[in-house]
Order: C-alpha cells, then structure tokens, then sequence
C-alpha cells in the first residue's frame, strides 16, 4: 500500500473528526416518511468514526470483495473501487473512504468484478466448494444472495459483534424485511449504492404542470393526498393524439408512461406485500386478499386506459412498439417523452435521475403513489433483481477480519461515499430544487424490501409469468384482468417453493 506521507496525515486526520451520520442501538424507523416529528432536537450523541469496532490491524491483508462487472452496465457494482467511467466525485469519495479503513486497520482494499451473466454464482460456489477463500466479502444481487444463504454459504451476521446491525448506516428497513428466523445472512445500506439505484419512484415534468394548470404534486404528497386516483385525474387531462398521426404512438403525448415491472411497485405503494413475517419471522404469503384484488383492479384499469397511460415496454402495441419500430430503445424514448413535455409522470428507477439530468429537462421527483388518502404512508418497492447487498461466506479466511472491515465500510460510507452519490450528484446535480430534494428523502425513508420480490416463488425471476411478481406484471399489460383466476393456478407452486426456501434456512440451523 503506497500512499505519501501528505495524504496518510490527511486521512488520519479526517479519521479523528468524522462522526457517525447516524446512532446505534435502540433507534427505531419512522413510521411517518415525511418526517413531521423531527422537529424535536435529538438527543443521541455523536459517535467517532470507528469507535464501536476494535483497535486492531490486519497488516498485509488484502479485503477481497466480490462484485458484479462491468457487463452489467447500468447496473454493474461502482461503490467498492474507483471507475474510470464514473462521476470524479464518487471517485474522490471512494478513494477517500478506502484510504480511512485501510489507515485504520492496515489492510488493502481490493475487488474481484465479475465477466457475464451467471458469473456471480459460479464463483461464489466455486469459491464454498474450493476451500480457497478467495473473497472475504461477497456484495451480489439480492437474489444470487438469497440463493447462495440457502445453501448453507453465508454466515448470520446477527452473531458477529463486530456487525453493527442496530446502526443506520445499515438500511433498518433491509434489517427487519431481509431476515428470517431471526437471522440476517445479507444487508444492505450506505455502502450499497445500487439499492437506492433501483428504488422506484415517478419523475414528472413541471412545465407540463404549469401549462395544463395542475396541481403541484410536491404539495399532494406533504398533504398525503398523492395517490393513484389523484396520478390518473391528473394524467387523463394530459393525454392527447398530438403528433398528426392517427393512432397513439411513443411521439404523442401521455399523461403517464408506465413500465411492467412498476406494476409491482404500485401494489406496493398501495401498502399490499407479496409476503409478510410471521411470529416466527418467517414469509407467509400474502399477495392475494380481498383488499389486494381492489388495488390490482384499480391498477389494471390505470394502465389499460389509452386515454391516460402509455406502456413503455409493451412490445404489442402502442408507446413501446411504435418505439421499437422507429430504432429506438424504449427507455430512450421514455426519457425523451419526459424531456420534451411530451409525457407528465413517468415510471423510474431512480437511476432514471442521473440519465434523465443529462437531458435539458425541467423536472421533479415524486414516491410511488398511495392507494388512497387514507393511507398512513408512502411504500417505495426496491426492486431486488438488481439491489446488491453485502454477506461474509461461511468459509471467509478470517471471519473476524470480514466482519470489522464490512462495518467500517458501511459506516465510513455514510459521509463520504453515500454523501458524494445522494447530496452532491443526485440532489445538487441532477435535481433541479429542494422540493425534489425532500421527496428525495421521502423516497429512501419509504422503502420496501419484499422477501417474496428476492425469492420469486414459482418462477426464475420477477419478469417469470410464473413467480408471485411477475404473475400480476404480465396480466397487467395483457389488457385482461384475470388476477384471480392466474393466482388460483399459481398458488400451490409458489407455497411450496416459499415452504421449501424456510425448510433450506432452518437447516442451517
């Protein structure tokens, strides 16, 4: 490790005047996202950086993390090591948090990326298999995770003291949705930037707004009146056949342009789940109820209505065919639509963000809608098919080693590297006022982490017709509502699938 005396003074430095962003033990999430009770003056104290972890150095050990490559693109790993192709504030960021935990504890901080689709897996099973110890730290994809802790290959990270799992800087909400039995194989938070990635959400246009004399979106969600009646009130008085040609295509203008795999969210945004925890902290089931089949209706009946939806990736018909066929992507033509006043809400992973802050656009962030106003909150899924998280294989060389540098990466995460992504890219950046900033922060205080989206019972992956997600996203833009009919096939398969992920957890017992 080959620093100059200049920068080691500098981080030692930074290291004794960094405090923690956030406290440990006993700090309970907010039940109200918007935050109306934090007026009160905290009274946690503030906490060094380190502190709660051992004063020892591992000198001449390398910290191998597992992470996915490049050829995932949008959503290959960027929060471990500094990308040439990435924002020189993250860069810096990185660079800066690296150098803190490794000052500290006298290791190297290094990275294994991986090469195509399935790679994950492969190695991380050669890896268990081998008896070579090759990665100290593992971050993969929520589900490769799920997978690869079923097997018997990750270790409970409640039973390491050196894993502050009570402390922020571990997404509480990943925390409580993630485990089962009690026990926590994987986790995500601070030094995961790919789950607030692929947190879901809705930008819209503020000039469309101004010019057809909308509401203001920003002042429905503070109010708690953003739901989906209120999107589809809005967004019919916006569609329109404006591009001289007969028949709605991608060049003509929508009040909202939805995609499949948002379908999901706004069951969730609903505050319906696939699954919930029992008293044993176990999934049950709970993705068919009388209240879920209302909200499914009603999220039928929103993106069927050709006079106020468009389907970004329906390849059938309309916005996303007539893309397709014009050579376009159907995400590049989404993007454009918003640019170009030519849509007001618009269905994104908040990845959507950095693409769409390219473009010369005036626009705003909102969190998924409620299902109605009598709903106490707001719910933004993350879908997990490609939210990575951070787990310690069972046959880490140094266990205790694992556990120390994972928490100090977390935690030293917070104001450096979760900080340069959140506040200075995403918020001072991209997003154009201190509106979409709070709704910024309602969004993250709002997300959801359903053990049936990581698991997908009965099928492969969330985009399986099959699986307990993709079952509802696919009759969704069938443009035939046969919700319960479709459950009543699937149901069995996806019990017995969910019976026998619990059967392969209690066996690591």
């Amino acid at each position: 490790m080959k620093k100059t005396f200049t920068r080691v003074l500098c981080v030692l430095f930074a290291l004794a005047l960094i405090p923690f962003a956030a406290a440990c033990s006993g700090n309970e999430t907010s039940d109200d996202p918007l935050g109306e009770s934090s007026a009160e003056t905290s009274s946690e104290p503030e906490y060094v950086l380190f502190s709660n972890l051992p004063d020892v150095k591992y000198p001449g050990e390398t910290v191998t993390f597992l992470v996915e490559g490049d050829y995932m693109d949008t959503y290959a790993s960027i929060e471990v090591m500094p990308q040439e192709n990435s924002y020189s504030t993250l860069k810096d960021a990185i660079q800066t948090r690296n150098d803190l935990v490794e000052e500290k504890f006298g290791v190297e901080i290094a990275e294994v990326r991986t090469e195509g689709y399935g790679d994950m897996m492969n190695k991380l099973r050669d890896n268990a298999m081998s008896g070579l110890s090759l990665y100290d730290i593992v971050m993969p994809y929520m589900g490769d995770a799920a997978k690869f802790a079923q097997e018997g290959n990750l270790i409970d990270l409640q039973t390491l003291e050196n894993v502050h799992l009570d402390c922020d800087y571990y997404d509480q909400g990943s925390v409580q949705d993630l485990s089962i039995n009690h026990k926590n194989y994987f986790v995500t938070g601070d030094l995961s930037l790919l789950c607030y990635d692929v947190t879901h959400a809705l930008v819209f246009n503020k000039d469309t707004v101004t010019d057809n004399g909308l509401e203001n979106p920003y002042d429905l969600v503070r109010n708690k009146q953003w739901t989906i009646d209120k999107l589809w009130e809005m967004a019919k008085k916006v569609t329109a056949d404006t591009d001289g040609e007969a028949g709605m295509s991608y060049t003509d203008t929508y009040g909202f342009i939805v995609n499949k795999n948002f379908v999901s969210s706004m069951f969730i945004g609903s505050g319906q789940r696939f699954s919930v925890k029992n008293e044993n902290d176990e999934p049950t089931i709970a993705v068919y109820n009388e209240q879920a089949v209302k909200v499914f209706d009603k999220i039928f009946r929103l993106v069927n209505d050709d006079t106020t939806s468009g389907q970004i990736d329906n390849m059938s018909g309309g916005f996303g065919h007539s893309a397709q066929v014009a050579g376009k992507t159907v995400w590049d033509a989404a993007r454009e639509a918003t640019a170009n006043k030519r849509t007001l809400f618009h269905s994104v992973s908040l990845s959507g963000i950095l693409a769409l802050g390219e473009y010369d656009c005036n626009f705003g962030v909102l969190p998924t809608p409620m299902f109605d106003d009598s709903q106490e909150r707001y719910y933004c899924r993350v879908s997990t098919l490609y939210a990575s998280c951070a787990g310690i294989p069972i046959n880490a060389k140094n266990v205790e080693m694992s556990s120390v540098i994972m928490d100090a990466m977390f935690q030293a995460s917070t104001n450096t590297v979760k900080d340069a992504y959140i506040n200075t890219i995403m918020k001072e950046r991209k997003i154009q006022d201190n509106d979409s900033e709070d709704m910024l922060d309602i969004i993250f205080e709002s997300r959801v982490y359903d053990f049936g989206s990581v698991f997908n019972w009965g099928g492969a992956s969330e985009f399986d017709v099959n699986s307990i997600t993709g079952f509802m996203n696919e009759i969704a833009f069938s443009g035939t509502n046969t919700f319960v009919s479709r459950w009543d096939e699937i149901k069995d398969v996806v019990k017995s699938a969910m019976e026998g992920t619990i059967d392969a957890y209690r066996k690591n017992d």
